[in-house]
């Protein structure tokens, strides 16, 4: 194969390292609402498979250790102010520009309340979306 036509993900396979996968209370619960699986080990076994599906797109280290199950923005002291915003202006927007992983903490803001309609985001890599969106049922 010529080295042009070699993807990143095409040189670095995944082996993944299950054994780092944790949850906090609060994300287990999400996950359980989003997804609908109410079993750790099936929900575990979910989202190991979509940790497996974006690093073959994009086998960023923030994959490989579970950033995206993480809900970090939920955590900033602005972020309450940020969906108070978001109920209360009608045409406030939340913008997110190439923020690596950053699907759950705009899936959470749309969750406690943001309008999704107003929620714009945009990857680092065309295609890491679909694969860590395939944490949710249906897709």
């Amino acid at each position: 194969m010529n080295s042009a036509n070699t993807s990143q993900a095409d040189t670095c396979p995944f082996h993944g390292d299950p054994g780092i996968y944790s949850l906090t209370p609060d994300e287990a619960k999400f996950f359980k609402a989003v997804t609908g699986i109410d079993d750790d080990e099936k929900l575990r076994a979910h989202i190991l498979l979509a940790q497996e599906k974006a690093y073959k797109v994009a086998p960023y280290p923030c994959i490989y250790r579970f950033a995206f199950v993480k809900m970090e923005i939920t955590r900033l002291p602005v972020y309450q102010d940020i969906i108070a915003m978001g109920r209360e202006r009608p045409n406030a927007v939340f913008l997110d520009l190439g923020s690596c992983c950053n699907l759950r903490g705009l899936e959470e803001s749309c969750f406690d309340g943001f309008p999704a309609h107003n929620i714009l985001s945009s990857d680092i890599k065309k295609g890491e979306s679909p694969a860590l969106h395939s944490c949710e049922p249906d897709t």
